[in-house]
Parts: C-alpha cells; structure tokens; sequence
C-alpha cells in the first residue's frame, strides 16, 4: 500500500467524488436550473445508491462495486489488506460530512457531555476487526456523521497502540491541553 500519509489525501479525494454528492441539495438546485431533482443531481443518486451498499455490504461483496475497484488500484491495496480496506469502505459510507475534526474529538463533544460515554470509548478502543467496525459506524452515527475523512482512512487502515493512543488524547481533550503549557 502507498504511503500512510498519502491515503488519507487519497480516500479522501475518492470519498468527495464518489460519496459526496448524496448530501448535496437537489431540490434546491433543480428549483433554480427549471430542471426535475433526477435531471439535475444524476451523481447524487448514483451517491446514494452507492452509500447503500457500502453500509449494508461486507468482504467480499464491497469488492464487487466498480468505484470500490478503483480505489483499491488508487491505494494499492494489498490481498492481505483488503479485509481491513473493506471496513474502511463500510465506515465510509456512513460518513456525509467532512470535518476538520477526527472522529475521536466530534465524540469528546462540545458540551461537558460526550457524545460517546468513557465505558463505550473504551470498548472501541479494546475492539478488533468486525466488533471494531461496527462500533465505529455507530460512533460516526453519534458523531452526526461528520468527520475528518482522511484521518479516518489512515487510522482505520493502520489500527494500532498508536492510533489507539492518539485517539484517546483526542477524546479526553488531552492533546490540546498540552500545547497550552510553556
């Protein structure tokens, strides 16, 4: 697979072109241009259809989807990777917006309250494979399906103690308490 850094530019280039577009407002834009919602936004559609199967497929059914294909030629997806790239995929179809936030800080929350309670966190933190995956399709629901996409491709794809680790200072809020001190 290319370089760590480079997936998360990747996927998320993949996510604007492919997954993007179901979140866009068609009615809106077909009021303005005269023209019907399926005239107007034909990738907003496709967008949707799209979501769909990511969220309700697994390995090996997401390798079926051509937009799938292309990613893993873009990415260089190894055969040994493509159990992990197809949780990636699944979690991907969940997420409608693209946030400067990594999903481990949208679930700390605004408010004193977490979006995600500390016991809940803890269980993703200690999750492997398909438990990992579903817990993380349900943080990005909590999260109101916003997120920091390419942080979430590179974390997802190269899930380790320090990933983990870096996801519990961005939860608790303790990575951003230490830039304070001097």
């Amino acid at each position: 697979m290319s370089e760590k850094k480079d997936i998360g530019v990747k996927v998320f280039e993949w996510w604007q072109k492919n997954l993007a577009p179901r979140t866009q407002s068609a009615s809106r834009d077909a009021e303005e241009s005269g023209k019907s919602e399926t005239e107007k936004m034909p990738g907003q559609t496709a967008a949707r259809t799209l979501s769909a199967k990511l969220r309700r497929g697994g390995f090996p059914d997401l390798l079926f989807e051509p937009e799938v294909h292309h990613l893993v030629r873009t990415l260089n997806v190894r055969e040994h990777e493509l159990k992990r790239f197809c949780r990636l995929v699944e979690i991907l179809g969940s997420v409608r917006t693209n946030s400067h936030s990594t999903l481990a800080e949208r679930l700390r929350g605004a408010d004193k309250e977490p979006l995600l309670s500390p016991l809940r966190f803890k269980q993703l933190m200690t999750a492997e494979d398909e438990e990992l995956a579903a817990l993380l399709r349900r943080a990005v629901q909590m999260a109101e399906y916003r997120c920091n996409v390419a942080a979430l491709a590179r974390d997802v794809m190269f899930w380790n103690d320090r990933t983990k680790t870096r996801w519990c200072l961005d939860y608790f809020g303790a990575a951003n308490s230490g830039d304070k001190t001097e």
